[in-house]
């Protein structure tokens, strides 16, 4: 076999590989079900911010990156300068997830519950058309609901003690085909996004004293609603050579508001104390749009090249234009702050710790609903490490992130969140016909 075509072949394997894996794995393996907040009990879900493993790493930062390896679908200009003319790049990522509640209970108790999730939290393709047109095709989480919530009432001596509870699972993932273009320091980009998904909530009302209740044990509602629907994000980004290879890029990003087509099935259930007779009470699929809001965001980043970059992100959704089937809430505009820094890797360095990647960040936010009558916020803190791949450009990076959602002061649900990060990034060189002395 010819040297020269068997060298030209082997890069292209890892590509056709991961191509494979991107059609092969299920719509729902994006969806984090299993991490119990109360807080995803609103909408459609809690939003899943877009952080790959490196991204977490330095705090949610992504918009203002524009220098190699930085692209993120969170700003779609970042493909044309993160993918270079000759290769492909490839990231995929898991994360486990725990959590810790905390409420504060009348008696000044404290009533805890934990719990873990595990599952895929990206997969992304980058390739270059030519050398000013770069694509990517990728697949993400966009929103995860997993809560269970129950309360106690007397409801009279006919009836007794009931517990009404209320459960929420599911989630939406987007699947996205994105474009940049560009010349010189100039980028632009556009992603052009199906997002699709199943939520499924069911409240159940349990009479506790059978003795007094006649009629039904317990009776339950349940709701599935299934939404498909497409969305689209515009990105730019500059790039300034401020020479002696330092760079200071800064870039936005626009989210359009879009609709999502529903269909929502119910259906009620009787179970009978008197026997083990259960009544159902099905009703005909409604179809209904929900609005998504439409989100901003601006970020800039100051890089030393192959040293270090830092930089900062500012993001503001307009939550209030969200509607669910011709109905309104009490929505709030939402924004977050990420900042970031990482310490690049140097495969030629003498000393062996710099030949790792070592990342830092912090971000803030706050939530469109409220709570316990006061307005929800979050903030977090993160660590991560590249660790290089021998005789390659690629990289395994972990990803650790603590967070922190609500106040009991506040008279709120208490969240503590952790989350480790695991993901492989490669990096491969097509059509370079090698040379031999």
């Amino acid at each position: 076999m010819d040297l020269k075509k068997k060298n030209r072949r082997r890069p292209r394997y890892g590509w056709v590989l991961g191509l494979a894996l991107f059609f092969m794995i299920p719509s729902g393996a994006c969806a984090q079900g299993g991490l119990l907040s109360p807080y995803s009990s609103f909408g459609v879900g809690s939003i899943q911010p877009y952080m790959n493993v490196r991204n977490m790493g330095m705090g949610g930062l992504a918009v203002g990156l524009s220098g190699k390896g930085d692209m993120n679908p969170l700003n779609p200009a970042t493909y044309r300068t993160g993918v270079d003319t000759l290769s492909v790049r490839f990231d995929i990522g898991f994360n486990i997830g725990m959590n810790s509640l905390r409420e504060r209970q009348p008696d000044g108790s404290v009533a805890r519950n934990q719990s873990t999730s595990g599952g895929l939290g990206n997969l992304e393709f980058y390739f270059p058309v030519c050398k000013w047109y770069k694509m990517a095709i990728f697949l993400l989480p966009a929103t995860d609901m997993h809560y269970k919530t129950s309360s106690f009432s007397d409801a009279g001596s006919h009836i007794g003690m009931t517990q009404l509870t209320h459960e929420g699972s599911g989630g939406i993932a987007k699947a996205g085909w994105g474009h940049s273009l560009g010349w010189g320091p100039v980028s632009v980009g556009a992603n052009f996004i199906y997002e699709f998904g199943t939520v499924t909530e069911t409240a159940t009302l349990s009479f506790l004293d059978d003795s007094l209740a006649a009629y039904a044990g317990q009776s339950e509602y349940y709701t599935t609603t299934k939404v498909n629907g497409f969305a689209a994000d515009v990105g730019i980004s500059y790039r300034a050579d401020l020479k002696r290879g330092r760079f200071l890029s800064v870039g936005g990003s626009y989210t359009f508001q879009s609709k999502l087509y529903g269909k929502r099935t119910t259906m009620a259930q009787g179970v009978f104390t008197s026997g083990s007779d259960t009544a159902f009470l099905p009703e005909s699929a409604r179809r209904g749009i929900i609005v998504y809001p439409s989100t901003v965001r601006a970020g800039f980043s100051f890089e030393q090249d192959g040293q270090y970059v830092v930089g900062a992100d500012f993001s503001y959704a307009f939550w209030k234009q969200y509607e669910e089937y011709g109905a309104k809430y009490d929505f709030r505009n939402t924004y977050a702050v990420n900042l970031g820094a990482e310490l690049k890797n140097n495969p030629q360095a003498a000393s062996k710790a710099r030949h790792f990647a070592y990342r830092i960040g912090a971000f803030y936010q706050t939530y469109y609903a409220a709570y316990g009558g006061n307005s929800l916020s979050s903030f977090g803190v993160s660590l991560g490490l590249g660790i290089p791949v021998r005789k390659s450009r690629s990289l395994i990076n972990i990803g650790l992130q603590y967070g922190r959602i609500g106040f009991m002061g506040k008279g709120q649900i208490e969240e503590d969140y952790f989350r480790i990060g695991l993901s492989f990034s490669s990096v491969e060189t097509w059509f370079v016909k090698p040379k031999y002395d």
